[in-house]
């Protein structure tokens, strides 16, 4: 599967290849919580200093929080999510990272969680 991922900017220097998109290809067979764990142990997130950056993944829904302090990403669902439920465009995945300054990711994920009614 091709798919394009962008991203927030962390800062203002940030901002100079917004939105910071890439390519990444995988098999089409890989489960999706194992792709975006691939992408971001490519390195993809900016870092930011103090350690403690949180970002949520979207594909026309939310599907993940990612927290530098974690060392796993954390599904919204309880259920696993299909790569034919992702945006699809062209033949092409689209994923987004928000970033969520230094917001307790758990706040994030609850929150998620509660808007999307997935417990």
């Amino acid at each position: 599967m091709n798919i394009y991922v962008t991203r927030d900017s962390v800062a203002a220097g940030d901002d100079i290849d917004a939105p910071h998109g890439r390519w990444f290809s995988f098999p089409d067979t890989m489960p999706v919580m194992e792709v975006i764990a691939r992408i971001v142990t490519a390195g993809y997130l900016a870092k930011i200093s103090g350690g403690k950056a949180t970002w949520s993944v979207v594909s026309g829904f939310p599907i993940a929080v990612v927290a530098q302090q974690w060392t796993e990403l954390r599904p919204v669902s309880p259920r696993d999510i299909k790569v034919s439920e992702l945006e699809n465009k062209n033949g092409v995945i689209c994923i987004h990272f928000n970033y969520h300054t230094q917001l307790d990711p758990e706040i994030v994920l609850e929150g998620l969680r509660r808007k999307f009614r997935f417990k």
